[in-house]
């Protein structure tokens, strides 16, 4: 008997099964699922990183703080050359640490604006600039500092050199900027201030406009300057306060490290020793046969010599193959790969293959000259002792290092003694933004033997050999040149040896290093083209029990990936820990596609997503035309759904026979048309869908049978009609638009643009995948081995290294492929109910892990004969055949898993917790005096703790109400009567009338008046928000109303951390229960670690104004168990009753109301509410409700912490020891 374990893992769910294997069949001990957060967030059904609501939250404290900080510097310049009115300086200390605004009478009229008094910032910035002020006169010395404080309120952000931003978006801003300028020049004024004051004069619009900060506010300031001749310390240090922008924070730190050298950073992509390396991996791969060879070959260095120009182009940074092939062999002289036609030249690449260029090198090139590296050496003045490697890293690393064009302009006048011109296009030189997966270390060994001619995977297992060397042997040059060659003879003469896995390059090298007298054990120190990080061996804890250790990684950044597998290591420790699994164990796990990288996530999503939409489509396609070819209706069902599929993609016409086909030839009774397998399951082919097509049932059973297309003796005539179906075209449209798409993504900017072109090329990528497959299947001569069990298997870098970890502990493990899941649940009946509950109830997933744990080599075998056994049932030639079960009781048995299955659920409260990072300056870790990290605590909140709108307080009829000001654009129809101000709600209902709700409400088309004659539009209105009753006061204004309820900012609240129970008897002996609501915002401040304890030592009191006790604290993801009359009718219910009773606190509301889910529910609030409503108000152990939402009076239930504990593995443990 041996243990198998098998695993379903997905984004948020984990199945489980234990079952013993034996000669003949299997048994199951034991079974569970356990259910947890996503790693994250959804917003309307898309999803977003968990951490981006926090972070940009945090992006926009600080950049409000970065402002106030820039007014304050500036204060106190303008305090010490008596330009504004004094401030002490505990008010500017108390503004910038406590946010405090300074409540000087004098300072807030010197801000003050007045329209009838040409007081504003506007009119002092043009005055400032075209008269001479007296800076003797308080006044004027006041209003020029007036000025320049506006200067510093309005001059913006100034992106850096190094950054670039969306082209289009870009261009948008440039050419606004551009109008704007001329507006200035249109309108006789020479600066920004001028122009606006005029247009402020005239009532028009000044915000929304695209300004530049040096060609509009520096200009305007150095003019001001100029203008009042100020001294030039109180130029620099009024430049500085208004000017300075601290740089970006490093980003260094957050680099990955190098494949080969983990103690290396990532080489930069835009690193010219990094572009030669690119191109030289590319073109000693490429494989050209041309007239008189024999066999394909490498490039010549004629040829090499003939393409380089190809690659250091400024304008075509990507570009495809087909310009190389045309530079070699000339026009219309050469074949591609994949290609049928003859001619004299063919290559290895596809013609649109993408191929990348050095741009950055090429931009050198433009500057230095073709021997662009002897020049720099000839030129840089720095240079004195450093060898070209030295001085080409200094160059490039100005190049990547300085953020202001200016500076670096001036460095190369002044270093690399360029002309002006020059420096220009120097500092002009933009740098993809990227890293690559290896050091500049690495990369420089592998460059060695790359520039000699040897492929990529022969270059890194001989880039290291120095260390795996004895000095003296890589000292021998002949020797070392001798190793060489025969090291790249064995690499290039290998081919493995399937059945046997000690046949390996690695094998191969350690012998002939035996051979040759050489140490073999050093062989450890060569690169592997294929290496990847892995983990270390888990070692056995104090109790010798083996546990799986941390599954982080830094070759994985994937957060969904990483929740799933911390919840598969809690599961497979406590496994071990008791005894029920060990190292002997096989483990049988199927990863689900959602753990891939978010953007193949949706890609994958949109493609399912189109699919459902066309099944859909083709069931009403099939409904409507299948009745007006036979008058009669039909239901369709899924696989004469996949049949008008095949029967769309084959346009109507069988591919063996070239007979026409109607729908009423598939669909409905004894059809004439059936599903055929392209290549027989019998021989190797697969189920999936690009392995079927629709085909003439006596052709299918008669002549085809269990041949491959090629072997028919009408191959040529099938291929025709293949061709003519259009499946080459729609391959050849697909591969352009996915390498359009790589270049797309190679050349992005910004990250929402990158990620749009690598979605549409994932996307892209599947529908290939999917069209070459069925044609690919056409043309095959033989069915290359184990090709069915490749199909299908793209588990990605997640499950690579998923497997890596679990190797740690258990010796033998396999993949399970979905589709192979779905295939054997089919065969054993549970297709059906698996179905019926893949929605709605989460026991699907302890289904699919039942059906993987008894999914082996036998049952792989006897799938074969099956399908071979299937196929001549087809043929007539043998009964029906019947699939052997992994028991005789299995189909029945798992269908019961529903009734015995307690669904664990992993709900972490993280308000409690506080953040603890490594203290880093410039990305290095600071280490303390005994050379260990220095930790930062955090004393932060963990959760949203409002929400993100401000409400304002009005009074009417005595009573406070509260209202959200909206731009026009911002309004639904709804909203039109809920404007506070009389004529304000008027004006907007006639200009509705008049030109509609849309127009009216669109800016840009329309302007609401509310005073024509004095140019006053209405843009923004204030509306009653009925639904908001009893507000947070969150914080209190900058500027105190004189009427008290307007003194506070107040926010809505975001959610509730708990609901606190208490629980006693009044007078008449009765039990009682009252409950206490705690927000977040309340829990947040309660758990800072800066909070006062001693004020209030506990989250809530001990016991209510009654003096009940407190029983019990429900927060969401709180388990419970509900019960009828008294608690100890749980203690003697069977596993099958604690499932009706057992479920989870989702919710909790202001009036005490909680709302509860059943445990094995899996479908969304959304469709629960749309079914049951709010929930059930009370609770029915006979007819158990998805939803429950109950007051406190009806929480008769024992909770989760206090009463009992679930496990991981499913498994309720009360608290005197009662196991259930």
């Amino acid at each position: 008997m041996a243990k198998v374990l098998g695993l379903d893992l997905g984004t948020n769910s984990l199945g489980w099964a234990l079952v013993d294997e034996s000669e003949n069949e299997y048994t199951l001990i034991d079974k569970g699922v356990d259910i947890f957060q996503e790693g994250v967030a959804r917003d309307k059904n898309n999803e977003k990183p968990a951490v981006q609501d926090r972070t940009s939250a945090r992006a926009l404290r600080r950049h409000y703080f970065r402002r106030r900080l820039r007014k304050i510097e500036l204060l106190k310049i303008l305090i010490r050359y008596d330009l504004c009115p004094p401030l002490p300086e505990e008010l500017l200390t108390a503004w910038q640490k406590e946010k405090r605004y300074p409540q000087d009478n004098e300072f807030l009229r010197w801000q003050r604006t007045d329209d009838n008094g040409d007081r504003n910032p506007y009119h002092d910035r043009y005055v400032a600039l075209s008269e001479r002020l007296d800076l003797g006169n308080r006044t004027q010395r006041w209003l020029l500092g007036r000025a320049l404080y506006h200067l510093a309120q309005r001059r913006g952000f100034l992106s850096n050199r190094k950054e670039a931003g969306n082209e289009k978006e870009d261009g948008t801003v440039k050419e606004c900027i551009k109008n704007l300028s001329a507006e200035i020049a249109a309108a006789g004024c020479r600066y920004l201030g001028e122009y606006f004051y005029g247009l402020y004069q005239h009532k028009e619009r000044i915000r929304d406009k695209y300004t530049s900060r040096n060609e509009h506010y520096l200009a305007e300031f150095n003019a001001i300057c100029d203008r009042q001749q100020l001294p030039d310390e109180w130029r620099k240090a009024l430049h500085r306060a208004i000017f300075f922008q601290r740089d970006l924070k490093s980003q260094k730190g957050s680099v990955g490290r190098c494949t080969f050298e983990p103690t290396k950073s990532r080489c930069p992509v835009s690193h010219p020793r990094f572009e030669e390396f690119r191109m030289l991996s590319f073109v000693n791969n490429i494989r050209i046969t041309g007239p008189g060879d024999n066999a394909p070959r490498p490039l010549t260095q004629e040829e090499f010599e003939t393409i380089r120009s190809l690659f250091f182009r400024k304008s075509k940074p990507y570009f495809d193959f087909e310009e190389i092939a045309r530079r070699i062999a000339g026009k219309g002289k050469y074949a591609c790969k994949e290609e049928r036609t003859e001619a004299p030249y063919r290559f290895n690449f596809a013609r649109t293959a993408t191929v990348s260029g050095c741009p950055v090198t090429a931009s050198l090139q433009a500057i230095f000259g073709d021997d662009w590296i002897t020049e720099i050496r000839s030129l840089y003045l720095l240079g004195a002792g450093k060898n070209e490697d030295q001085m080409l890293n200094d160059v490039w690393h100005a190049l990547f290092s300085f953020n202001d064009e200016g500076r670096l302009r001036s460095w190369a006048c002044e270093k690399l003694q360029l002309t002006d011109e020059q420096a220009k296009a120097f500092a002009a030189i933009k740098l993809p933004q990227d890293y690559a997966a290896l050091s500049l270390n690495a990369i420089g060994k592998i460059l060695v033997y790359l520039r000699c001619g040897y492929r990529y995977d022969e270059a890194v297992f001989l880039a290291n050999l120095r260390a795996a060397l004895p000095k003296e042997v890589y000292a021998d040059e002949s020797r070392r040149h001798e190793i060489e060659q025969d090291i790249a003879s064995l690499l290039l003469d290998y081919k493995r040896n399937p059945y046997n896995k000690f046949d390996s390059k690695e094998h191969r090298i350690a012998d002939y290093f035996s051979d040759h007298g050489l140490d073999a054990s050093r062989l450890i120190r060569l690169y592997h083209p294929s290496k990847i990080e892995t983990y270390p061996d888990a070692q056995p804890k104090a109790n010798g029990i083996l546990q799986l250790g941390s599954p982080r990684t830094a070759t994985i950044r994937n957060p969904m990936a990483m929740r799933a597998l911390f919840r598969l290591r809690n599961l497979i420790n406590t496994l071990l820990r008791e005894g029920r699994i060990d190292r002997d164990t096989k483990i049988r796990i199927e990863f689900a596609r959602g753990l891939n990288d978010a953007n193949r996530r949706k890609a994958i999503e949109q493609y399912q997503r189109e699919r459902e939409v066309e099944n859909r489509k083709y069931a009403e396609e099939i409904h409507s035309q299948y009745a007006a070819e036979t008058g009669r209706e039909i239901k369709p069902s899924d696989d004469e759904v996949l049949k008008y599929r095949l029967w769309e993609e084959q346009q109507h016409v069988c591919p063996y026979t070239g007979r026409q086909i109607r729908i009423s030839d598939f669909v409905g009774s004894a059809p004439d048309f059936d599903i055929e397998h392209t290549l027989p399951q019998a021989r190797g082919g697969d189920d999936s869908q690009m392995n079927k097509t629709l085909c003439e049932n006596r052709f299918n059973r008669e002549t085809k049978r269990a041949k491959l297309p090629a072997e028919l003796s009408n191959h040529v005539e099938i291929m025709e009609r293949i061709e003519s179906f259009g499946w080459r075209e729609k391959m050849e449209s697909l591969q352009k638009q996915i390498e359009a798409q790589v270049r797309r993504s190679k050349s992005a900017a910004i990250k929402s643009e990158k990620d749009d072109a690598i979605q549409r090329r994932h996307y892209l990528q599947m529908q290939l995948d999917y069209w070459r497959g069925k044609y690919e299947r056409f043309t095959m001569a033989e069915i290359p081995e184990g090709f069915s069990n490749r199909q299908g298997v793209d588990i990605g870098i997640i499950g690579k290294y998923a497997r890596l970890y679990l190797k740690t502990v258990f010796d033998r493990i396999y993949t399970v492929k979905g589709s192979t899941t779905a295939a054997f649940r089919k065969m054993w009946g549970l297709q059906e109910e698996y179905a019926r509950k893949e929605r709605t109830n989460h026991v699907h997933h302890c289904i699919d892990a039942i059906t993987i744990a008894c999914i082996g080599r036998r049952e792989y075998d006897r799938w074969a004969q099956y399908v071979a056994d299937e196929e001549r049932y087809g043929y007539g030639e043998s009964g029906k055949p019947r699939f052997e079960k992994p028991w005789p009781t299995f189909t029945e048995d798992v269908k019961a898993a529903a009734d015995e299955l307690l669904v664990a659920h992993h709900t972490p409260d993280n308000m409690t917790k506080q953040m603890r990072r490594k203290l880093r300056v410039r990305g290095r870790i600071k280490l303390n005096a005994d050379g260990e990290p220095i930790y930062q605590q955090g004393d932060t909140a963990r959760c949203r703790l409002h929400q993100d709108t401000f409400y304002g307080a009005i009074k009417q009829d005595g009573e406070i109400r509260y209202v959200i000001r909206k731009s026009l654009a911002q309004l639904q129809p709804t909203d039109i009567d809920k404007i506070i101000d009389d004529a304000v709600r008027d004006r907007v209902r006639e200009a509705i009338d008049e030109v509609g709700f849309k127009t009216a409400m669109n800016p840009d088309e329309y302007t609401i008046w509310m005073n024509r004659e004095k140019g006053i539009p209405i843009r923004k209105v204030r509306i009653f928000t009925p639904s908001v009753k009893h507000p947070i006061a969150l914080k209190k204004q900058r500027d105190l109303s004189a009427k008290e309820y307007k003194r506070d900012y107040h926010v809505v609240n975001e959610g509730n951390y708990c609901t606190v129970i208490y629980e006693g008897q009044d007078k008449k002996g009765k039990t009682k229960r009252t409950f206490e609501l705690v927000s977040n915002l309340e829990a947040a401040q309660y758990f800072k670690a800066s909070a006062d304890r001693e004020a209030r030592p506990d989250l809530v009191p001990q016991t209510d104004t009654n003096g009940f006790p407190l029983k019990y604290i429900l927060k969401t993801g709180t388990m419970v168990l509900f019960y009828e009359n008294t608690p100890a009718e749980l203690y003697e219910c069977t596993r099958k009753e604690l499932v009706k009773r057992l479920y989870k606190v989702t919710a909790m509301a202001a009036e005490g109301r909680v709302q509860f889910l059943f445990h094995q529910e899996a479908r969304d609030q959304k469709t629960l509410t749309s079914l049951y409503g709010a929930g059930t108000s009370q609770f029915c152990q006979s007819n158990p409700s998805p939803k429950l939402r109950l007051s406190v009076s009806n929480f008769n239930m024992l909770v989760e912490g206090y009463d009992f504990e679930l496990t991981v593995t499913g498994e309720i443990k009360f608290k005197d020891d009662r196991p259930c």
